[in-house]
């Protein structure tokens, strides 16, 4: 059988017994041969189309270990809601959400996403100078806090009953003990799961990001979350599939609420919506909760008391130690992962303690359970990764000093905490699994050149070294480069299909302009894609 396709170029196949090759063919989708340029062309006849890349570098597809494609998707559709990203004070965010209301008039709901928590917080009198005949959403960078308008809080029904359901460290109140519009974590998420979804708006926004991640050398990803954006997401998502659209092969943890009361009972219906919905493309693989929120909103759960506010540490969501293993022993039994939001090293430590008592209840387990984002991690806690095979999900671009966040960091945890936050070199060396996540559109900064760039600088391309943050939790490229391909096909139980380039395996392949590996790392940090492979067919071209 000859190849239908044979690309050229400078081959980092990810395959430690033949790591380099000159040419890869294609045959209905999948790698037929992977070596010699001479011994390829032996595969090829005249039907074979050559794609030759010359000097640039082919690699296995990069996956996304944990973001948010819906969300992704919606933000990047300039009509359904602003972006605020450009802001830098209250002020300017609301000169940019003036401007998108003045242009798009007659909304029955205005969205925005991406102010900054400061110092100086958001109240509702400032959206409701914009409008306060409709409800105003907007979600902070990280997604676990909110900034609403009056009529939201009237709409959505955030009052007395929200305060004494959540607290005033989830629904901040003014003087007159009243709502001031600026929420987090528990009535965030519950006004998300209200908000009127549009099955085909949401396929719509989907597509849109699916683009996205081709164009950033993307050819899989995590969806973290698959009901947080948008409720009916499942649809949409079975709209594409049906059309033959969707080809960002997408892994999916369905969410559970941490107020959940019937543990088996949720798992158990996700179990039945695997069976009935997953696909080539689209797969639920698990469950995803949240055991806590975010160091910048306060609410990220800590050991040790924050510094600003002794005798507190943190909003603790799922974390009840019986609640917890019985979420890891009902997924295994019911053959799935659980994915978990865990900021803290409080939140770290409940569920590494929950997997270790599942995993004498269960036996012998292969869930490759993931915990996600590990700002602060107890370093005790670090080897228990390797010792109970949960994943490490780690983002190296969230490492450097951030001007905005640093100094809120500082005052929070303390100079030791902050300055150690984000390890990665730990990970490896204690023999983790690790993973590379961007939580796009959470955080808005994703690339895979930035993210080798930071594991071996930890700063970004140009910035200063005074940004540098835990210089000896540096990686090499190649760790890097597994943490965004071998390994995250691994967590997915996919390591047969997918994450390196051997035969045998489908043809997703990412090519940039330089070598990853060899080439200086000032280049590589300004890297761009030049084209990114599905199937074995090029599905984004620079």
């Amino acid at each position: 059988m000859k190849a239908d396709k044979l690309y050229l170029g400078n081959i980092i196949t990810m395959d430690e017994r033949k790591p380099r090759a000159e040419a890869i063919c294609v045959k209905d989708g999948l790698i037929q041969y992977v070596g010699s340029e001479a011994i390829a062309r032996s595969l090829c006849d005249g039907k074979t189309e050559v794609i030759d890349l010359g000097n640039n570098s082919i690699y296995p597809g990069f996956m996304e270990a944990h973001c948010h494609p819906m969300g992704a998707g919606k933000l990047l559709d300039k009509d359904s809601m602003a972006d605020l990203s450009a802001g830098t004070d209250l002020e300017e965010y609301v000169e940019i959400l003036k401007d998108f209301i003045d242009k798009h008039p007659g909304m029955v709901r205005y969205s925005a996403s991406g102010f900054m928590e400061r110092d100086v917080q958001p109240t509702k009198e400032m959206l409701d100078a914009l409008n306060v005949d409709v409800p105003i959403f907007i979600s902070s960078v990280d997604g676990h806090s909110a900034w609403v308008n009056s009529k939201a809080l009237e709409v959505f029904n955030i009052g007395q009953n929200a305060i004494d359901e959540w607290g005033t460290d989830q629904v901040r109140v003014g003087a007159d003990g009243k709502p001031t519009g600026y929420l987090s974590e528990g009535p965030v998420f519950y006004i998300r799961s209200i908000i009127p979804p549009d099955p085909e708006q949401g396929a719509k926004a989907l597509l849109i990001s699916q683009d996205f991640f081709f164009s950033k050398g993307y050819t899989a990803a995590y969806d973290a979350g698959l009901e947080l954006i948008d409720k009916t997401a499942l649809e949409s998502y079975d709209i594409l599939c049906k059309s033959g659209k969707l080809k960002l092969r997408t892994y999916v943890g369905s969410l559970i609420d941490e107020n959940c009361t019937d543990i088996p009972a949720a798992v158990k219906a996700i179990a039945d919506k695997m069976k009935e919905h997953n696909s080539e493309y689209f797969k639920i693989i698990g469950v995803k909760t949240f055991t806590d929120g975010v160091i910048e909103a306060h609410t990220g759960l800590l050991l040790d008391d924050y510094n600003d506010a002794p005798g507190y540490k943190g909003v603790a969501r799922m974390h009840e130690h019986d609640k917890l293993v019985q979420l890891y022993t009902s997924a295994a039994e019911n053959g799935m992962n659980v994915h978990v939001h865990t900021v803290g090293d409080g939140a770290i430590r409940v569920n590494l303690d929950a997997i270790e008592e599942a995993a004498r209840e269960c036996g012998k387990m292969d869930q490759r359970n993931a915990l996600a984002h590990l700002q602060q991690v107890a370093k005790e806690d670090i080897k228990r990764f390797a010792d109970l095979n949960v994943m490490s999900v780690v983002a190296p671009l969230w490492a450097p000093k951030h001007p905005d966040y640093y100094a809120q960091e500082l005052a929070y945890v303390g100079e030791e905490r902050a300055e150690n936050a984000y390890p990665v070199k730990s990970f490896f060396d204690a023999g983790a699994n690790v993973v590379y996540h961007t939580d796009f559109p959470v955080s808005p900064k994703i690339s895979v050149p930035n993210a080798v760039y930071t594991g071996e600088k930890r700063k970004y391309p140009g910035g200063p070294d005074s940004a540098v943050r835990a210089a000896d939790e540096f990686v090499s490229r190649y760790q890097s480069l597994l943490a965004m391909t071998k390994n995250v096909a691994y967590m997915w139980h996919e390591e047969d299909r997918l994450g390196s380039l051997e035969c045998g395996k489908i043809a997703n392949m990412s090519v940039f302009n330089v070598d990853f590996i060899t080439d200086d790392i000032e280049k590589v940090g300004t890297a761009e894609v030049v084209c990114t492979i599905i199937d074995g067919e090029i599905v984004y071209k620079a």
